[in-house]
């Protein structure tokens, strides 16, 4: 059942994610043909493309976490015997919630600041646009917890008898 909305959730963050990346394209060739065909530039285009940008960039953070498409050194951890690996691996994770948290915490901070600001061709709240980080962020560490809490029961599996599981 978890990986089932786990999995519709990624699957959501995908075609957002999508969607954003199109509408990126879809305006920045709106700006190019009014400024160089109409001679006139959009006043709000290249706002709206960073937000989407950010937006994009953190909703694919956990996306690729998920997917194991962050770079790593796996010359290393391939050395390791399988022991060794499961405890990298749960103190990989390990560091990927703290980050999740920081990252959650401090962009809390942030938008509380920015609440009272709004950009200025598109009008947008500013909290808004640092959103993205506390949605990204809150998925990245239930990710990352879900994946260090699988690590924690293979390791326990491992070592009792029977290979029992948590």
């Amino acid at each position: 059942m978890l990986d089932k909305v786990f999995g519709c959730v990624n699957r959501a963050f995908e075609i957002l994610i999508f969607v954003l990346f199109f509408l990126i394209v879809i305006v920045g060739g709106m700006q190019v043909f009014n400024r160089f065909v109409l001679n006139q530039s959009l006043s709000w285009s290249e706002e709206f493309m960073v937000y989407a940008h950010i937006w994009m960039i953190f909703l694919a953070i956990p996306v690729a976490y998920n997917r194991g498409s962050h770079i790593g050194m796996n010359i290393f951890v391939k050395g390791l015997p399988p022991r060794g690996q499961l405890i990298l691996a749960l103190a990989v994770d390990g560091m990927w919630v703290v980050l999740a948290a920081a990252i959650v915490f401090y962009a809390s901070v942030v938008m509380g600041v920015a609440i009272n600001q709004n950009s200025p061709a598109l009008g947008l709240r500013m909290d808004r646009a640092y959103l993205s980080l506390v949605v990204g962020g809150t998925y990245l560490g239930l990710l990352a917890l879900r994946k260090a809490t699988a690590s924690v029961c293979r390791l326990r599996s491992g070592e009792m008898a029977g290979g029992a599981t948590c």
